[in-house]
């Protein structure tokens, strides 16, 4: 009977795996923000031609590859 009995040992393992699962989906959330923000950004710099357009389209990149960089940090916690 003693067995069964859950610790706050146990709870705070549980909150931590709930807590991972959640920065997992909302990082995966994001990176498909950013893949969307790569594509309108390219679209915006077919349209429109201005001289920072390979600049808008380098952050772009840059986000991207934040984002994945955080899911990558998200899993290692």
């Amino acid at each position: 009977m003693i067995g069964n009995i859950v610790t706050i040992d146990d709870a705070g393992n549980y909150f931590l795996i709930i807590t991972k699962i959640f920065f997992i989906l909302f990082g995966l959330l994001y990176f498909i923000f950013s893949l969307i923000v790569v594509k309108q950004v390219g679209s915006m710099s077919k349209s429109v031609t201005d001289k920072f357009n390979s600049v808008l389209i380098a952050f772009s990149y840059i986000h991207l590859i934040f984002s994945i960089l955080l899911i990558l940090t998200f899993l290692a916690l």
